[in-house]
Parts: C-alpha cells; sequence; structure tokens
C-alpha cells in the first residue's frame, strides 16, 4: 500500500458524497433565481487517478494540494448568465479565491482558446453545520462554468477530442483557432441578444401596465398580454409546458385578422371572465386565446387553417352561441375521444 493510499480510502467515499450534495444545491440554486441552463453534472476521481496525480505532482500534502477529487461542471446558456452563476456560487460555498480563475483572463488580447471560469470551494461553515453535511467539511471541490459554445470549444480541443490536441501544421492549427475564434464571436453575440430579448420583454411588460396595447402581436407581446389580461381579471392561468407552437397560435389570430394586442383585446367576450368564473373554467394560454377566435370567427378560422387541434370536452362555448351556431359549430371540429358519442343535432 503507498503512503497515501489509506488516506484516499478514508477520504474518496466522502467525496462521492460531495459530489451528489453539490450538484443537487446548484440545481437548486439555478432554479430558484430563474437562471436557465443546459446541464449540472459531477464526477468523483476515481482513486487509481487521485493516486496517479499525487506521484506524478510530487504531492506532500494532498489534503491542501489536492482540489478537484470532487469536479462539477455548470452549462449555461449564454456568456451574461456566467456573472449570474458565478454570483451565486460566490454567496453559497466558501469560495478560495486565490487558486479560483477565469480563463478568459489569462488569455492576452490576442489569443484565442480554452475559456470558462473555473472555482475552488468548500461548502462553508454554514452548511457544515447541518447533520446531512457531517464530514463533508474542509473538502476542497472544483466547479467549472461554461457556456454551451465554450464547452463545445473544451470538448473538441481541450478536454477529450485527441484530433484536436497536441502541436498540429501550422495552417491546421491556425484554421482551429479562426474557428474558435469564430465560437467567442458567436457567444458573445447570443449573449447579446438574449439581453436585448430580456429589455424588450421589459419594454412590454411596461407597455402593457400602462394600458399601451398597440403592439404587433410575436411571442412576448401575446404571452405578456394574455397573462396580464389574467390578472387584472382575477383568473388563473394553466401550465405551459412548451413554446414550440407559439408561431402557431399567432398564425392563427393574424389568419383572422388580428394582428395587434389591441385587436386581440377588442374581440374577448365582455362576459368571458365572468363565464370562466361561474363555470370553474381553466385552460392556458392556447386554450384561451382559441376560445377567442372561435367566438370570434370560428368560420374564417376553419377556411384559412389546417386545424390539428382537437377541442377538450370542458368548453364553455355554449355561454356564447345560440343553439343553432352551437351546433354548427361544434359540428365543425374534432372533440377529445369522450366528445366522439354526443348528437350534436339531437341536442340543438
Amino acid at each position: 500500500m503507498s503512503k497515501f493510499e489509506k488516506w484516499v480510502d478514508e477520504v474518496h467515499p466522502k467525496h462521492k458524497r460531495l459530489t451528489d450534495t453539490v450538484i443537487t444545491i446548484i440545481e437548486n440554486l439555478l432554479k430558484i433565481n430563474d437562471i436557465e441552463y443546459l446541464t449540472v453534472s459531477g464526477r468523483t476521481k476515481d482513486k487509481d487517478s487521485i493516486l496517479e496525480k499525487i506521484e506524478r505532482k510530487s504531492y506532500k500534502d494532498p489534503a491542501k494540494q489536492l482540489t478537484d477529487l470532487t469536479g462539477i461542471r455548470v452549462v449555461a446558456y449564454f456568456e451574461s448568465d456566467i456573472i449570474k452563476i458565478s454570483n451565486l456560487i460566490n454567496n453559497a460555498f466558501s469560495v478560495d479565491a486565490a487558486n479560483s480563475l477565469n480563463q478568459d483572463e489569462k488569455l492576452s488580447v490576442d489569443q484565442i482558446g480554452y475559456r470558462s471560469v473555473h472555482f475552488i470551494c468548500d461548502i462553508g461553515p454554514t452548511r457544515e453545520a447541518l447533520p446531512e453535511l457531517e464530514g463533508l467539511s474542509n473538502l476542497s471541490f472544483e466547479i467549472q462554468v461554461r457556456t454551451v459554445l465554450q464547452h463545445a470549444w473544451a470538448e473538441l480541443a481541450h478536454d477529450r477530442n485527441y484530433k484536436f490536441t497536441g502541436k498540429l501544421p501550422p495552417d491546421i492549427e491556425r484554421s482551429l483557432f479562426l474557428y474558435a475564434g469564430m465560437l467567442e464571436i458567436a457567444d458573445k453575440g447570443f449573449s447579446d441578444i438574449s439581453n436585448k430579448i430580456d429589455a424588450y420583454i421589459e419594454k412590454v411588460q411596461a407597455d402593457t401596465a400602462k394600458g399601451n396595447l398597440d403592439l404587433v402581436l410575436d411571442s412576448v407581446t401575446l404571452s405578456q398580454f394574455v397573462e396580464s389580461w389574467f390578472k387584472t381579471n382575477e383568473l388563473k392561468l394553466g401550465p405551459v409546458y412548451s413554446h414550440s407552437d407559439i408561431d402557431e397560435l399567432i398564425a392563427e389570430l393574424n389568419s383572422v385578422g388580428i394582428n395587434k394586442a389591441t385587436e386581440l383585446n377588442n374581440i374577448i367576450p365582455n362576459n368571458y371572465a365572468k363565464v370562466c368564473k361561474e363555470k370553474a373554467y381553466s385552460s392556458n394560454i392556447w386554450g384561451h386565446v382559441r376560445d377567442w377566435i372561435i367566438i370570434h370567427d370560428w368560420r374564417r378560422l376553419l377556411a384559412n387553417n389546417e386545424i390539428t387541434w382537437v377541442l377538450d370536452k370542458e368548453q364553455i362555448f355554449e355561454s356564447f352561441f345560440d343553439a343553432k351556431e352551437y351546433v354548427a359549430f361544434a359540428g365543425s371540429f374534432e372533440w377529445d375521444d369522450e366528445e366522439e358519442d354526443y348528437d350534436w343535432e339531437d341536442n340543438a
């Protein structure tokens, strides 16, 4: 048994616990602070790797010198999120500033290369007092924070891909770094666009709150208008699990001549909120906006669109159509399975 093997056997199970604990803490912090991210992952170095590094680096005090037995990687979407995530890490853990670094800052102005932010931390005095974290105090761990494109570059040219590592012919190496520069420009560009979208959302929120509805409908203005309308009318919107078909909803609105928030507001029946409350009816943004379109002009909606969705059995259209119109409308749409046996003519 080597000199440090007993120490590794003792500390290794603790670091496995530490890895899982830190991943959970970071994921919870990101969710609480509404910071979107691609992944939070972690690994604990295996015993052989630890002993090899101790020998290779000639460490005399590995308990202090080995700071990456537990490694955590956070992959964010935008550069602007790196600062937010870094602030969370600084506030959540005890950060060893002297051994933490920003790889970006190591590059000179004429260099392009591996970029990410690295933190060396421990769980800090507040958390180490928690019973479930007993035995994890004073254990160092590393956190890397990267954007998606930084991560792609690191995986290609730094971490794993043997083709892109080592000394390459000058022309190939130059091409490699030129493309890395393109990734860096794209990274900054996407971050800038993200910030512009955030500013646009804030402006739309302010305009909507002031009653300014002269807003062309897009994914931001439609969502903000509907959320504001429901808040004003003291109704709850159901959850949305995917925004992928928001373009389809806007296209349906446009197809019946609704292009601005003010035009959408004008077609909402005056008693719509009252009927929803009386019938305890609730849907999400897609359901309610389609209600408004159908009540406004369901024939035009059908004429101008290929309808791929079905109507739910829980609906409120009888409150807005007379009996004859209701039969004509109901027989023109597909309904969910529970409504298939309903005889619209017999119930006119």
